[in-house]
């Protein structure tokens, strides 16, 4: 089976678990016109609770009462993303083309991944640039386990999705993309940087430092290092991106809510030459009443499935 990636079927709405640090569901529905939010009519956690088909079953009682379809949105670490050069070759040819790429890339035998890719737009890259993709790299046997997990739990899932595309989706939300956008989401174990324009993914990284632990009651220590070095890394993905295309416009960097606060959007705007701006997930989301989503820090909790969630027509 492939990765199907968030473009752009139009169901009533869908339902989404999330399986990293626990399972995190959401139900969703796109809104009705143009300029309205989506709605959250239901979400349930579990946090710190493996993914087995005990658990599993229970989420899924939490989370009934909905007939939406089912995304999974995989763990981080169970698919690798690659940056390659986009081969000249006939559309059937090109997943064997990819397998021949990654072969140096990937810890088994390429013939035995899942492979899902995405082109990088040239509008506003160099006329000299070599064209690139993004790849999706996952185990086949991970995805089968996977796939038959949920068939046991007799669960129907309708798409596996990545983290990445997700937050993609939340920047193509924040306005009509009239220029790029950058968005940081920082978690416990690392920063997720993309950038997009016009609903396209341009860039991500990730960005492996520790700045917080889930359980912590606020930053570790004092090291303030740590921020340096994510804003240094942050200003050269926006420097690759200047370079790389140069006449697509910036519109600044965008930072998502965190688990627990360590002021990131200060720590940025003091290390940064960009404008550094909060990002509130109420300008696209209505919340259930009275919900903990309206807290920022359970937002953070949720902002993977949340993201997997804004699918619209394209």
């Amino acid at each position: 089976m492939s990765f199907k990636w968030p473009w752009r079927s139009g169901p009533d709405g869908w339902t989404v678990i999330d399986c990293q640090g626990g399972l995190y569901g959401v139900s969703v529905k796109p809104p009705r016109k143009p300029g309205e939010r989506s709605t959250v009519v239901k979400h349930a956690a579990m946090p710190r609770v493996t993914l087995d088909q005990a658990n599993l079953i229970q989420m899924s009682k939490l989370m009934q009462d909905t007939d939406f379809p089912l995304i999974h949105v995989l763990g981080r670490k169970e698919y690798q993303i690659f940056l390659v050069d986009k081969s000249a070759v006939r559309p059937e040819e090109m997943e064997g083309s990819l397998r021949w790429s990654l072969t140096p890339l990937l810890d088994y035998p390429a013939s035995e991944a899942n492979l899902s890719w995405m082109d990088i737009p040239q509008t506003h890259a160099a006329s000299n640039r070599t064209p690139q993709i993004y790849v999706v790299a996952a185990r086949r046997e991970l995805i089968n386990q996977r796939m038959d997990f949920f068939d046991r739990a007799n669960i129907p899932l309708k798409v596996l999705d990545i983290r990445e595309t997700g937050q993609r989706n939340i920047s193509s939300a924040i306005h009509d993309q009239d220029a790029a956008i950058c968005l940081i989401y920082a978690e416990p174990n690392g920063v997720q940087l993309t950038v997009t324009y016009q609903g396209d993914l341009y860039l991500e990284r990730y960005i492996r430092e520790t700045l917080f632990m889930p359980d912590d009651d606020g930053q570790l220590g004092s090291d303030e290092a740590k921020f340096d070095r994510v804003a240094l890394e942050v200003q050269r993905s926006i420097d690759f991106v200047h370079r790389n295309a140069s006449a697509m416009p910036f519109d600044g960097i965008f930072v998502a809510p965190t688990q627990i606060e360590i002021g990131l959007v200060q720590k940025l705007k003091s290390r940064l030459l960009s404008e550094v701006m909060p990002l509130d997930l109420s300008r696209f989301f209505i919340w259930p009443d009275d919900s903990e989503l309206a807290n920022i820090e359970a937002q953070a909790v949720y902002f993977n499935a949340l993201g997997a969630a804004l699918r619209v027509k394209e």
